[in-house]
């Protein structure tokens, strides 16, 4: 028995790191939250004003009329449509885990630093500009069809945004996980 548990780690050790650093960061990450809350909702908001401010301006360009408020009813942002409610943006469409889960993934991944420092601000960069897109479909979403919002907004989007994110981790694993230094 020890000698097959001796092999199976042997053989998958590398998994095996990589369980454990992404165990290490979820843990610093739970902690974190825990004990520096306030830090946190920081982070939030300052990630979330920026994409409620582009996702208001593309809004006004394809000729919706709105305002934007902030901290509201426990919404870090809102987008307040002309007679016809509003949107909030809470902590949870930051984007905030996802940055935090691409980067654990691809700083845990093997492969040149070099590379690292420059896919992970343009994964980040993507990221943010899928999420941003996605706070202006589920606007119009909300505009013309808002019975339709809550499954777009549980389903539909976590599926793409997360696959996307998928898609950013399998092209790092299959062109630059294992390139060796030139």
């Amino acid at each position: 028995m020890i000698e097959k548990l001796k092999s199976f780690v042997k053989q998958n050790i590398e998994l095996i790191r990589f369980l454990g650093s992404a165990f290490l960061l979820l843990l610093i990450w739970v902690l974190g939250s825990a004990f520096f809350p306030s830090t946190i909702a920081d982070m939030h908001y300052f990630i979330i004003r920026p994409q409620a401010d582009i996702s208001a301006f593309f809004l006004r360009l394809f000729g919706y009329e709105l305002l934007q408020d902030y901290m509201v009813n426990g919404c870090e942002a809102r987008l307040v449509f002309s007679g016809s409610g509003s949107i909030c943006i809470g902590s949870g469409c930051s984007g905030l885990e996802l940055f935090l889960l691409f980067f654990g993934f691809i700083m845990l991944m093997r492969g040149r630093l070099k590379d690292k420092l420059w896919f992970v601000p343009l994964g980040f960069i993507g990221i943010l500009v899928l999420n941003i897109i996605r706070i202006i479909a589920l606007s119009m979403i909300y505009y013309h069809h808002p019975e339709y919002l809550e499954f777009n907004h549980k389903y539909t989007f976590v599926i793409i945004v997360y696959g996307a994110i998928f898609g950013l981790w399998v092209l790092w694993v299959n062109k630059f996980a294992n390139r060796k230094d030139a």
